[in-house]
């Protein structure tokens, strides 16, 4: 019986808490700016309605024809050749929400933007490897062979890495 005594008032300050929480983000949402950032960020259009039935239960009515205005802005700059560059060169997978004929425009671009960032992984850690041996040469307990061996290393990775910006930098080309 005392379990209850304080269970039950606690739930309803749990809930009350959630309720205000829900009113103030519903109360502040700016609905075009909303849709607009989910299109942008290629997200389903589902994702509005979600967020509307949220906010439906609060007295700040959700605007969801604004919603959808900005959304259809945001997945217009979405559904760019552009911007699937950039979608690959971040690692990200092209989302489904544009239109089969924006998408087929979209696969080219993305995959050179997938091979970009494969090509800047690559030479970071390449990167990293010459800065290790940089620090290993600074021993003042190595030989004079192991030196020569370790700047031999350090040129042949700055080589590679030549070599990798020059393929980024035809890849570029092929996206301009």
């Amino acid at each position: 019986m005392q379990l209850r005594l304080i269970f039950l008032p606690t739930l309803f300050a749990i809930l009350s808490c959630c309720a205000e929480i829900t009113e103030l983000h519903c109360s502040n949402i700016n609905w075009y700016d909303f849709g607009y950032q989910t299109g942008l960020d290629g997200k389903s259009s589902s994702v509005i309605a979600n967020e509307a039935g949220i906010c439906r239960g609060s007295a700040s009515l959700p605007r969801e024809g604004r919603a959808l205005e900005g959304y259809r802005v945001g997945l217009r700059n979405y559904c760019t050749p552009r911007n699937a560059f950039e979608v690959g060169q971040r690692g990200e997978d092209l989302s489904s929400a544009c239109a089969p004929q924006e998408l087929s425009l979209m696969q080219q671009p993305h995959l050179i933007g997938l091979r970009d960032r494969r090509l800047w992984l690559q030479i970071q850690e390449l990167e990293q490897d010459r800065d290790a041996l940089r620090d290993r040469q600074d021993d003042t307990d190595i030989d004079e062979d192991t030196q020569r061996e370790i700047q031999r290393d350090i040129r042949d990775i700055d080589r590679r890495i030549d070599r990798l910006e020059d393929r980024r930098f035809l890849l570029l080309t092929l996206i301009n």
